[in-house]
């Protein structure tokens, strides 16, 4: 009996490999004992709305696009009570949780991987009662890099680009005063950045090999970056996070399964490198394997 596959397109995603590529991709997934539907997204939260409709009637549910268009089909199949597996055909720019599960950019390998693979059970961030992330919830003065980079900047320059806009934006630094709430303490700091993720990649840079994360170990780090006071603190910071350190006096780290996070007025987030809102508040929860990807063998 032939299985149901839902496939979703963005094609305006990063360098849409996938348009050169879509009748082989399809023929793969057919050949593979799959009857496929296609749906072409056709805006912001389309296709998670469309997952949290439907995603129930398919046996697997496939995504092409970059880490805000996984972001959007995780958002959707988190609100399923009986949840398909999901495959990835990476499209976008960086493609953190791409590069972190090692799958492939070639849309014909990731659509074979796909069809012969296996299953990885990821862990899911919760951001408030709504909102889901799959590798970062971020905020402060490099917060607004990911979505505030213009597309074409994205498709010229590749990394870079979080890179260069991040350094325009160290002119406007302002530091900012939080509260965070994690394993019973709380700390009151002055804070540059602060990051909660589960992958060895964030904005297209992978942190050293040996530093302990997990995708599925029901643990999220917590990085903080206290403020930098003058330029051979920045320095140091610099350094720091080019060698994945965080042990010093510089950072406020944790491993949690959940923090909260209070601010003395709104602050921006991105999830996974799109605009998040603006909170004064905000409570992050690790939900353990909560969604089956499929990953090469």
């Amino acid at each position: 009996m032939r299985k149901k596959l839902l496939f979703f397109v963005n094609p305006n995603a990063g360098h849409a490999e996938i348009r050169g590529s879509l009748m082989e991709v399809l023929q793969i997934f057919t050949v593979g004992g799959y009857d496929v539907t296609v749906h072409p997204t056709t805006g912001p939260r389309d296709l998670t709305r469309c997952i949290a409709a439907n995603g129930e009637r398919y046996d697997l549910i496939v995504c092409t696009g970059g880490d805000g268009t996984l972001n959007e089909a995780v958002s959707g199949l988190m609100q399923l009570k009986n949840r398909p597996p999901l495959g990835y055909i990476p499209g976008g720019t960086c493609n953190d949780v791409a590069s972190t599960l090692e799958l492939s950019h070639d849309p014909i390998t990731a659509a074979q991987d796909i069809v012969h693979g296996r299953e990885f059970a990821l862990d899911i961030g919760s951001f408030g009662e709504n909102d889901w992330f799959t590798y970062v919830a971020a905020f402060g003065a490099f917060t607004g890099v990911a979505y505030e980079t213009p597309q074409e900047d994205k498709r010229i320059l590749g990394r870079m680009a979080y890179f260069l806009a991040g350094v325009r934006a160290l002119g406007e630094i302002k530091p900012i005063r939080m509260r965070v709430i994690c394993e019973g303490q709380t700390v009151e700091a002055d804070v540059l950045d602060g990051l909660v993720c589960s992958t060895t990649s964030v904005g297209g840079f992978k942190t050293r090999p040996t530093l302990p994360i997990s995708l599925n170990d029901g643990k999220s780090e917590v990085i903080l970056i206290r403020n930098i006071k003058n330029l051979a603190d920045f320095s140091a910071v610099t350094t720091a996070l080019m060698k994945s350190d965080f042990q010093n006096d510089y950072f406020i780290t944790y491993q949690t399964d959940k923090v909260r996070f209070e601010f003395d007025s709104p602050v921006a987030w991105t999830l996974d490198g799109e605009y998040g809102g603006d909170r004064k508040a905000v409570d992050i929860a690790n939900h353990q394997r909560a969604v089956r990807m499929l990953v090469p063998r």
